[in-house]
């Protein structure tokens, strides 16, 4: 169980932050990719694979095409077409092979490979071969990659580890891609049950990979994506399928279900960590409806709501994680946390209390500069002072009779 911590600021109402950033960047990419497709319309045959072309203005995504491919009809595959692509991504300066696959199956803006290919593919024919150079950006990032980290290869069960130099966050990454064609994805309800859980859950296993490279909304936007797939709706769960299969079983659903739920588990970690709060809550809460003893999403739930300030409901939540996960260190340490936490709020609001009644506690011989004298002791240095004014004028009074006899 992650221990990500967001500041007290929440980014999120009931659809989070992170999609209309994401949209915003996606429009602008969209529209400098058009605007290269359009300029690369108008140049001749062959200086086409004569030069590199700036894909976005930045020269930050170069490509130079190695083999046309067939522009008889015009056509180039669109976000979500699955495409069957073959590539293999080097290190530029060096030749070291980062990974290599071939006829592999992506759905095109899923980010299911790096970004500087899934780009690429929108400005490619079928049968296209081409060249990119990639800026860090459109590669591994500012996190790069060391040897023994995962790879993330999408469709791969067990994703296999790099095993070359290490990538830094300067790292240019030089990959040869084609296009071999593509399709337009299908409606989900008319999919068989165990292809849309294969999508489903390649999708989050992939939005796990960002995940754990720190890139929260990237994750986010696979696990949406898988959701697509996953929620359960008219068609393909409950009836006879397209290809006039049979309709699944209730332990198909049932395992439907639980991918659903795994799913919306990963997300609010996600939209915890970009600070999206609201949203995050609204993830665990729908895992807890069908779950009331999760303790992933009792201990998530949890972390969400300290970070919304809510700390009686966090403590609440860390003890019913503790309860249906007792040894699990991680929600013993939530719940220590949250504990301690509430015994600081309670002595801070004791001493608030006194504080307001005058009656905060004073070690003894102390005393305060601005603390009034009580009543008791203005009567008896009142009572005092008498006594000693009527003293003296008694001694005054007799020694005017003595002068004047």
């Amino acid at each position: 169980m992650s221990e990500g911590q967001g500041t007290l600021v929440d980014k999120s109402e009931s659809s989070s932050f992170e999609d209309l950033a994401s949209a915003a960047a996606q429009e602008i990419e969209e529209a400098k990719l058009a605007e290269a497709a359009a300029a690369e319309k108008e140049k001749p045959a062959e200086a086409k694979t004569d030069e590199w072309q700036d894909v976005l203005g930045s020269g930050t995504l170069l490509k130079k095409i190695l083999k046309a491919g067939d522009e008889s009809d015009g056509l180039r595959p669109h976000r979500s077409d699955i495409c069957r692509i073959s590539y293999e991504v080097k290190i530029r300066d060096t030749g070291d092979l980062v990974e290599k696959r071939d006829q592999v199956k992506i759905y095109l803006g899923d980010n299911e490979v790096l970004q500087g290919l899934d780009l690429a593919l929108t400005l490619m024919y079928k049968g296209e071969e081409c060249l990119l150079q990639m800026s860090p950006r459109f590669g591994y990032g500012d996190t790069g990659l060391k040897p023994g980290e995962s790879l993330g290869l999408v469709g791969e069960v067990d994703s296999p580890k790099y095993k070359g130099p290490a990538i830094s966050p300067d790292t240019w990454l030089e990959a040869r891609l084609e296009l071999h064609d593509w399709a337009e994805e299908p409606e989900h309800e008319t999919l068989p049950i165990a292809e849309r859980m294969e999508t489903g859950t390649r999708r989050r296993a992939r939005g796990n990979w960002w995940y754990g490279r720190g890139e929260a909304q990237l994750a986010v936007q696979l696990y949406r994506r898988a959701l697509d797939v996953l929620d359960e709706s008219e068609g393909g769960i409950t009836d006879p399928t397209a290809s006039g299969e049979l309709a699944p079983t209730s332990g198909d659903l049932q395992a439907l279900l639980e991918e659903r739920l795994r799913v919306h588990n990963n997300m609010a970690a996600a939209q915890l960590k970009a600070g999206a709060y609201e949203a995050a809550l609204q993830a665990v809460t729908r895992v807890l409806t069908c779950q009331p003893n999760n303790a992933k999403a009792l201990y998530r739930k949890s972390r969400i709501l300290t970070a919304m300030g809510r700390n009686s409901e966090a403590l609440a939540a860390a003890r019913a994680a503790a309860a249906a996960a007792p040894d699990d260190a991680g929600t013993k340490k939530e719940l220590q946390r949250c504990e301690q936490k509430a015994n600081r709020d309670r002595s801070v609001e004791r001493r608030l209390a006194k504080r307001m009644l005058g009656t905060t506690d004073q070690p003894k011989g102390a005393s305060s500069p601005d603390k009034k004298p009580s009543r008791t002791k203005m009567l008896v240095w009142g009572s005092f002072l008498l006594s000693l004014l009527v003293g003296v004028a008694s001694v005054l009074v007799y020694r005017y009779k003595m002068q004047a006899h």
